[in-house]
């Protein structure tokens, strides 16, 4: 067995797993031991089968006004999470947009398109913009997540999602929808998350300790945010389920664009090659790569190119597609300080000329 331990540049040879990448190993051919790992695969399978039949008895539970909530990031795969919502498993939709300051305009325009086009109501809700950046200085500058949570997602993603995951959650139990959705990927998720009960208490003891230590950086507005009030949480009597629909598809993401452009979809210009709504993607990858040496989209492009929906050389070009001229933009928007660019190693205020020349580092 070869042990690689953070070599600059070296990958397995079968998928895009870089040799940084927690607990990986090679063999003498320069495949990982991820790739080798036939239980991976197989569990996967067998959760989407579960999750399947799961999804036959839950979708025949219908509630009104809405069956479910759609966290709608305006990009690819929750645009088409939307279209099999409402086309092929008939559900009454409500899209949730949370905007959190940096989502691309093609993107606004895309939400737009789409839920006209399907005819779904449609909110969108806008966190503070002072708050929600010092969430993400917060998520930049400090360790505030476990390290088996960082393998698959940024810190900065992390912290997202939780707090659009919160807001879905309050938005549920106002409407009565005894689902919520989400256009995530195995990969992104675990096999064990494709769908689960949301409930809410049994996993605020699981976040305790990151909400403390972003409670102690950013301030109380954090329960505010990603906490729901004991008032609302004593009156529920059952707690919506989370129900990740592309993990049952086999599908490509040349399909999934094919299949949302008839929506009135368009491709962002804006974002980085791993992204198709945010711009602060390429931010937290940076960060990412930065502190850890492998890019946080590793391993679910690692997963896609398994199972024959990606090829390596098409999971590599969107790794390597990152804008890093947009740093010294996104680092001004974020009204990071002089002595916190540095610490990220990020050009000075002074200094955007130098900007496209910043390398995330191994």
């Amino acid at each position: 067995m070869i042990e690689l331990p953070g070599e600059p540049g070296s990958r397995c040879s079968r998928c895009a797993l870089s040799a940084a990448f927690p607990s990986i190993t090679f063999d003498e051919h320069g495949v990982c031991s991820f790739c080798r790992d036939k239980m991976v695969v197989t569990s996967d399978a067998s959760a989407v089968e579960r999750a399947k039949q799961q999804v036959t008895t839950l979708f025949a539970q219908r509630a009104r006004p809405y069956d479910a909530i759609m966290c709608n990031s305006g990009g690819k795969d929750s645009s088409y999470t939307l279209q099999l919502a409402v086309e092929k498993y008939g559900l009454r939709v409500l899209s949730f947009t949370m905007d959190n300051g940096f989502v691309s305009p093609t993107a606004r325009e895309n939400i737009e398109r789409v839920v006209d086009t399907l005819g779904v109501d449609h909110i969108t809700v806008r966190p503070s913009s002072r708050f929600y950046k010092k969430v993400i200085k917060a998520t930049a500058l400090l360790p505030l997540y476990q390290e088996q949570t960082l393998r698959r997602i940024s810190a900065g993603c992390n912290a997202c999602i939780s707090l659009v995951n919160t807001m879905a959650l309050k938005l549920a139990l106002e409407k009565g929808a005894p689902l919520i959705l989400a256009g995530f990927t195995l990969g992104q998720i675990p096999a064990n998350a494709i769908i689960y009960r949301n409930h809410f208490k049994f996993f605020q003891e699981s976040r305790k300790d990151s909400l403390d230590r972003l409670r102690a950086a950013v301030g109380s507005e954090v329960d505010e945010y990603y906490g729901v009030s004991d008032a609302v949480l004593d009156r529920v009597e059952s707690y919506p389920y989370n129900v990740n629909l592309l993990c049952l598809e086999e599908i490509t993401e040349d399909e999934i664009v094919a299949r949302v452009e008839k929506l009135g979809w368009r491709r962002p210009t804006d974002v980085d090659g791993c992204s198709s709504n945010c711009q602060l993607n390429t931010f937290n990858n940076y960060v990412h790569e930065r502190k850890y040496g492998f890019n946080p989209y590793e391993l679910e492009l690692s997963h896609l190119i398994r199972k024959g929906l990606m090829t390596r050389d098409e999971a590599l070009a969107k790794i390597a597609d990152q804008p890093l001229k947009d740093l010294h933009m996104l680092a001004h928007k974020l009204e990071l300080s002089e002595d916190e660019r540095s610490a990220l190693g990020l050009p000075s205020a002074c200094g955007s000329s130098r900007a496209s020349n910043v390398e995330p580092e191994a």
